[in-house]
């Protein structure tokens, strides 16, 4: 009896232990640079005005501004409204 519980739980046990090992393992792959487009926000419900330049989204020492203005991306693509992301700059 002992051996027949033993030979329908070791498959189990061996797909379980194989699962674990798989999360394990996995590599989490990370872009090394967050770079994003920064904007300028021009006032509430106004379209943000797109620059040149682009900002890390990691932070850093320095706040990305452009001109003498701070830069910022958007909160939800496609949305230029949403400029509202703090952006930072080497």
């Amino acid at each position: 009896m002992r051996k027949n519980l033993l030979k329908t739980i070791m498959p189990a046990i061996a797909i379980v232990f194989a699962v674990a090992a798989a999360f394990a393992t996995q590599v989490k792959t990370e872009s090394s640079s967050a770079l994003v487009d920064a904007y300028i926000p021009m006032g509430p419900g106004q379209p943000c005005q797109s620059t040149p330049i682009q900002c890390d989204t990691d932070v850093k020492d320095n706040i990305c501004t452009y001109g003498d203005q701070d830069a910022f991306g958007l909160a939800n693509d496609g949305d230029l409204t949403s400029c509202s992301i703090d952006l930072y700059r080497d």
